[in-house]
């Protein structure tokens, strides 16, 4: 039925899905009982990540929330065998950098939050701003790219600038302000949020 299908929209990546997934589902509903599904080359990073972030407390000082979690992988269907190679080499690299860093860094729910607004290339609005602008951008190998469905190099050079410089100014998109805007919103009330849970707790 409709009514008990939710959906996750907030992530940009594996560990963003299981922060807002447990933030603002299971956490609130009481859901305890987890399966995570992902194709066969995503699966070991997932776990590593699913792992990390249900078994953190909010707060260094909390409780350790009890949670169930199983996995179940499913067939690479639709991807070349180089695509796939190229996503299990990057897939290893995230997993051992969770496992390795990650994980032993951030030990609260509290402090992945703090990653994410703080260092994360996908929500650290100064991290944002930058690669609007084109500094300091990681180039991923175009295959890995392409197997995401994002664009290659070649192509993305050619594409939307938000932030220019045309005749010594800086001409910044509306599209850009308007996202920064968004970004810090919800930066500044997402840790509010969490400032609020931890002073009733």
């Amino acid at each position: 039925p409709e009514e008990y299908i939710f959906v996750e929209t907030t992530s940009y990546d594996t560990i963003s899905n299981a922060f807002f997934t447990r933030s603002t589902f299971t956490d609130i509903n009481g859901w305890r009982r987890l399966l995570v599904v992902t194709n066969e080359f995503h699966i070991h990073r997932s776990k590593a990540i699913f792992d990390w972030i249900f078994s953190l407390p909010i707060t260094e000082s909390g409780p350790t929330p009890n949670y169930e979690l199983f996995y179940l992988s499913c067939d690479n269907i639709g991807l070349s065998n180089e695509a796939v190679e190229a996503r299990r080499s990057h897939e290893e690299r995230g997993k051992k950098n969770v496992l390795e860093n990650l994980a032993k860094q951030y030990t609260s729910l509290n402090g992945v939050l703090g990653f994410l607004t703080t260092n994360h290339d996908f929500y650290a609005a100064d991290k944002l701003v930058k690669e609007s602008m084109g500094i300091g951008v990681r180039r991923s190998g175009d295959l890995l790219k392409l197997s995401y469905g994002q664009k290659s190099s070649g192509e993305l050079s050619s594409g939307l600038r938000l932030i220019q410089f045309q005749d010594g100014k800086i001409v910044v998109s509306l599209y850009s302000l308007i996202f920064v805007c968004l970004v810090v919103v919800g930066s500044y009330f997402s840790r509010r949020r969490y400032c609020e849970h931890n002073k009733k707790s």
